[in-house]
């Protein structure tokens, strides 16, 4: 079971995202000419352990929007969803959630308010 689809799936479940974003959470990249606000995430790193079967990748959770309150608000939902979280997210064993911090941005060419949040989530690899 991937991690990454699990992510997905987990924060479509939480109703204060899903109300905001609908089903606009994308692995990888937003695609072409998306509805906003919207959210984009992608693994920015892969480490295991090599000799028990851990790991604790690194996420980066992209959120996109017209308006900043909006993108800061989502933001903070998915830290909140996220950070030390514990537990079964679809059949894969989350052990922890760490926020690694976020950083505000603002695109000038497509007048877009980007707030990037990185995260570590340990779990089980079965």
């Amino acid at each position: 079971m991937a991690i990454e689809t699990k992510l997905r799936d987990y924060l479509l479940s939480i109703k204060e995202i899903q109300s905001v974003v609908g089903n606009r959470i994308h692995p990888g990249w937003l695609p072409e000419k998306p509805t906003y606000p919207a959210i984009a995430y992608l693994q920015i790193s892969g480490v295991a352990h090599h000799n028990i079967a851990v790991a604790y990748p690194r996420f980066q959770f992209s959120v996109f929007s017209t308006k900043y309150g909006e993108a800061k608000e989502l933001a903070e939902e998915i830290r909140s969803a996220l950070q030390r979280y514990k537990g079964n997210m679809g059949g894969v064993r989350v052990l922890q959630g760490v926020w690694e911090g976020s950083r505000d941005m603002y695109e000038s060419d497509t007048k877009l308010y980007h707030i990037a949040t990185d995260f570590k989530i340990i779990y089980r690899e079965e």
